[in-house]
């Protein structure tokens, strides 16, 4: 899905798309601007909008786009339209 992101303190907005989403977080892909890991960015996908914080940032040789990882400080918010079901890790050790 396409999205919009703003890094905190920056006027400039950027466009990505998601790769994966969950309540908690999201992977996005085809990012562009400086960030870092810990920066605070809002993600706006049509008019809904939520804070998060970049956990981990990829970006491929030769490449200025980059892959971030990041995770939802406003998890209340449905950004995406609809929550997510919490789903078992099938590689969770079962009791």
């Amino acid at each position: 899905m396409p999205v919009r992101l703003c890094i905190a303190g920056s006027k400039a907005s950027h466009l990505a798309h998601t790769l994966d989403v969950s309540n908690h977080g999201v992977k996005l892909g085809g990012c562009r601007g400086e960030m870092k890991v810990g920066d605070k960015i809002d993600i706006q996908y049509h008019h809904k909008h939520a804070q998060f914080r970049v956990a981990w940032i990829t970006a491929s040789a030769g490449s200025s786009e980059k892959q971030i990882g990041a995770e939802c400080l406003e998890p209340g918010k449905l950004v995406w339209g609809a929550e997510f079901l919490e789903q078992t890790d099938e590689y969770e050790e079962k009791e």
